[in-house]
């Protein structure tokens, strides 16, 4: 038997995506015999084992992006870039690592793509928080241009009955795909086979014959589905790669500017709560000079944001209110792998630990707290360019010290309302800069992904306490779901401002 009908597309490009377990290795073996049109009775195992690693299956059995190229038995080609398991045990860190390896490789090895494939398991009701994790990662690295070119393929469907999955689940913007099912005949082939093997004695001849009708059923069934999912890809419009990857760029700089507005929200908050307290200060008012040079001291206070370094990227620290520049010009290919940092940039040579945990020479904090931004962290201090001349001239000609306070407590009114002036400005920059994303993005939406992490880590935290994690391990769990909280809500803030201001 082959795939009917014939498709007219001499080659077919292909990304594999799915979560840890879903059965995308063997799919590849279904796809490369039913190509090559080897019967199910000569069916054998043709994926590569390099990209395995060992551990526990809860994490990504696919470490790295795989590039396979299937030749057909009608003399066409189909290319399939395999990628990382997402949302795996070992983190989102690695889950950056994976969505890199992603952008770069189908960079490397695509002009064009035909379709994305999404794999995931027929048998669950809903979404698990995994699964939403992934496919909110997905849309969050395609542009919406290509969500005609996405289906899916659910798996370990025995039967109609056992195919218990709600399209409701799925995300907004992903619901009408195609979508098919399928219980694979090469895992099932190989299981009839192990029986076989066995000792005669031991393997009643009823069961041996009816898991070879499974096996045929299930092929049969498995080469219709087949016959249509290459009917769809031969009528997609084939979609150009550099939008796939300029969006993943374009996204990493987004996060760029996005932890410079909050590091800039965060010291003008400072700033601001530093006045109110002056502002509420007794014995400051005791004294207009004294109040006055607190005054000056604050608003004279140096502040830190990111400036453009053009196409050149460096290592710098985002722990907490730590500015640090620790490797300018990184000779370590732009990465969002903060492992790699860790065991390449040389701001960690001949340093403890390997990887995430090892220490920044510059600064003191781990790898897992550094980034690569094209911007560097510059220490300036805020000048007003315009000077209250009235005011000025007021406090030199006060008579008495009541006198010069009453124009130092008006000048700190004036400066927190500037201050809070200037929070409202950033909110609205923060939008523009979600909005410039979420026009390009399937997903359409910076939050969402962030809110699924934060799910994602919340349900990994609950597992480590019920495992017993040590209180360490816990504490840098809880404040990474801090951070993104943070995020969260400053973004949502943002979203929330705009909303007012179109309103008005």
């Amino acid at each position: 038997m082959t795939i009917q009908p014939p498709w007219a597309k001499r080659q077919i490009n292909l990304i594999l995506i799915g979560e840890t377990g879903v059965g995308k290795t063997a799919l590849l073996d279904l796809l490369a015999n039913v190509c090559a049109g080897v019967e199910l009775e000569d069916f054998k195992a043709t994926h590569q084992a390099k990209s395995e690693r060992g551990g526990s299956q809860a994490g990504s059995q696919t470490n790295v992006p795989e590039f396979y190229t299937i030749p057909c038995a009608n003399g066409h080609i189909v290319n399939i870039l395999d990628t990382p398991g997402l949302a795996d045990t070992r983190g989102i860190d690695m889950d950056n690592e994976h969505k890199a390896a992603i952008a770069n490789a189908i960079k490397k090895h695509f002009e064009v793509i035909d379709a994305v494939i999404i794999l995931a398991n027929g048998t669950l009701a809903r979404l698990g928080a995994p699964t939403q994790y992934a496919l909110t990662t997905i849309s969050g690295m395609f542009p919406n241009s290509i969500v005609e070119n996405i289906a899916f393929i659910f798996t370990m469907v025995s039967d109609p009955t056992m195919f218990n999955f709600d399209r409701s689940s799925l995300p907004v913007e992903l619901r009408k795909a195609k979508l098919w099912s399928i219980n694979n005949p090469f895992a099932q082939w190989n299981k009839y086979q192990e029986k076989l093997a066995q000792d005669p004695r031991t393997v009643d001849d009823d069961i041996l014959e009816e898991m070879n009708d499974s096996v045929h059923r299930s092929y049969s069934k498995a080469l219709k589905m087949l016959s249509q999912v290459f009917s769809f890809l031969d009528k997609c419009k084939i979609q150009p790669t550099n939008s796939i990857y300029n969006l993943y760029v374009m996204s990493t700089d987004i996060e760029a500017a996005i932890s410079n507005v909050i590091a800039r929200m965060d010291q003008t908050e400072s700033t601001r709560n530093e006045l109110k307290k002056l502002h509420n200060d007794k014995a400051a008012q005791e004294q207009g000079q004294k109040m006055n040079e607190k005054y000056e001291e604050i608003i004279n206070t140096p502040f830190f944001e990111h400036e453009g370094t053009g196409s050149e990227h460096n290592t710098l620290c985002v722990a907490g209110t730590c500015y640090s520049n620790c490797h300018e010009g990184c000779g370590v290919g732009f990465t969002l792998d903060r492992s790699n940092l860790g065991n390449n940039c040389s701001a960690f040579y001949n340093t403890s630990g390997s990887g995430l945990k090892r220490i920044c020479n510059v600064c003191g904090h781990l790898a897992e707290d550094h980034q690569h931004y094209r911007s560097k962290w510059v220490k300036k201090i805020k000048t007003d360019k315009v000077v209250d001349e009235d005011a000025k001239k007021r406090y030199n000609e006060a008579k008495t010290e009541a006198e010069r306070l009453a124009v130092v407590m008006e000048g700190v009114e004036k400066k927190i309302a500037a201050l809070e002036q200037e929070i409202v400005d950033l909110e609205k920059e923060l939008s523009e800069l979600c909005d410039k994303y979420n026009q390009l993005a399937l997903s359409g939406s910076f939050i969402g992904y962030i809110s699924s992490a934060i799910r994602l880590l919340k349900l990994r935290e609950e597992t480590m306490k019920k495992e017993g994690a040590d209180a360490e391990s816990l504490k840098r769990m809880a404040e990474r779901i801090l951070r993104l909280e943070h995020k969260r809500k400053v973004l949502e803030d943002a979203e929330k401002a705009k909303r007012k201001w179109k309103i008005f």
